[in-house]
């Protein structure tokens, strides 16, 4: 048996991704004058997390907005307190509306209990709302903890709030049109059909601007800065009329649809229709693609040149590794890293394209990351020891058009730290700096 058959069997290349509106979601804990991850590190990692809610934020009416909450079943521990009572699940769900980020300024907070029983459907997503107390014309910080209740763990994510801008995605929620289920996600895999209701925009008329982008992996961080990129001239375009609150649109090819108001010379929703191979690695350039950042020119080129692709991964991981079972785990640690990119990082391009995903994927997630209103900042190592840790700045760039858009701030000294990294890989070793 392959490697990659062997690694197929334990469902390793089988990622479920949503369709749906862009979520500006990123995962931290609480410290004492700003949000931030503290304790809970490593907090945008499925593997650490025990517990990986997915969230969307509606503005439905000028005082109330929801947050929409999903959670799979299978992460849930389901108790009895005796062999006559059913099995049973307790989700305790607890946000908290700040005014900003330095999380003084304490607007509306709620606790909600959630309970759910065993069945034998197999494992399902919970779907819940929970209504937050903002009014129209405000924006806000809201930290979400999801805990469940019998397992003990929990997980704690921020969401920004914006109710100031009636064209902002919070005033958009996007449903699969077939199942009706809500989209968590900017990312589509399939041309189902979907639906966009918005109760602040009735019967107004979007334009959908397609562009067939391609863009390329990120650079080194010691490399130079580089400009934004940007679609530059779109493929083509059609409209997205709402009868009422909803209107019908799909998205049959693969690049990036940009929806604005026919005035508007910002875009309110992004899209990206990717391939296939994106949730699952199904084709082997899926896989070949991840490996620019510890591959040479010359090897890039020969896997994807190669008539065999699939011996070709194998040889290259075999390679390195030095044996079945060591590439095994290495094979595996990699693409999980290249899936979360995908998952947290995507903007207008694949996730592990971008900044932060080329340095998840080749230094692994950091101890401590802070987030603020214009970026993100990740701390290896012992945070205010110098000599102990290694920082990286991301600020956030096109923000009126790109909502997960993050840059780099590059610098030469970051070079010896990132060819270490890659070395690492390149001799077998799963790399992580803490």
């Amino acid at each position: 048996m392959s490697i990659l058959s062997a690694m197929k069997q334990t469902n390793f290349f089988s990622y479920k991704v949503f369709a749906g509106l862009i979520l500006s979601l990123v995962v931290f804990g609480c410290s004492t004058n700003k949000l931030s991850t503290n304790e809970e590190s490593y907090t945008y990692d499925s593997k650490i997390k025990s517990l990986n809610p997915k969230y969307v934020v509606y503005h439905q009416n000028d005082s109330v907005s929801y947050v929409y909450f999903e959670i799979q079943t299978k992460e849930l521990l389901y108790v009895r307190e005796n062999s006559t009572k059913p099995f049973e699940a307790k989700v305790q769900f607890h946000y908290e509306l700040y005014s900003d980020f330095k999380a003084n300024n304490l607007k509306d907070s709620a606790t909600k209990i959630l309970y759910d029983y065993k069945d034998e459907e197999g494992d399902r997503q919970i779907l819940a709302r929970v209504p937050i107390k903002i009014k129209l014309g405000e924006i806000g910080v809201l930290q979400l903890i999801t805990r469940d209740v019998n397992k003990k763990v929990r997980d704690k994510s921020i969401i920004t709030i914006d109710k100031k801008n009636v064209l902002s995605p919070q005033f958009f929620l996007i449903k699969e049109k077939e199942s009706g289920s809500i989209c968590f996600d900017n990312r589509v895999t399939v041309t189902n059909d979907l639906i966009v209701e918005s109760h602040y925009n009735k019967n107004e008329t979007f334009v959908m601007e397609y562009f067939n982008t391609n863009y390329p992996a990120s650079k080194p961080p010691f490399s130079s800065n580089k400009l934004v990129e940007v679609p530059a001239y779109r493929d083509s375009s059609f409209l997205v009329s709402l009868t009422d609150t909803a209107g019908e649109f799909s998205l049959p090819k693969q690049g990036s649809y940009f929806m604005k108001a026919l005035d508007s010379i910002s875009y309110h929703l992004i899209f990206e229709r990717l391939d296939t191979n994106f949730d699952a690695f199904r084709n082997h350039l899926g896989i070949i693609e991840p490996l620019k950042y510890i591959c040479t020119s010359t090897e890039y080129n020969e896997l994807v040149s190669s008539a065999d692709k699939r011996k070709a991964v194998e040889t290259f991981w075999l390679k390195i590794a030095g044996n079945k079972e060591r590439a095994k785990v290495v094979i595996a640690e990699y693409y999980r890293r290249v899936e979360l990119a995908n998952r947290y990082f995507t903007t207008y391009k694949e996730g592990w394209k971008t900044d932060r995903g080329m340095l998840s994927i080749v230094m692994g997630l950091p101890k401590t990351i802070y987030k603020t209103r214009n970026g993100e900042t990740w701390i290896y190592g012992t945070p205010h020891n110098m000599m102990m840790s290694l920082t990286f700045n991301f600020t956030k760039e096109n923000e009126e058009t790109f909502e997960n858009d993050y840059q780099l701030t590059r610098y030469r000294t970051y070079r010896e730290y990132w060819y270490r990294a890659c070395e690492s890989w390149r001799r077998g070793r799963i790399y992580t700096f803490n």
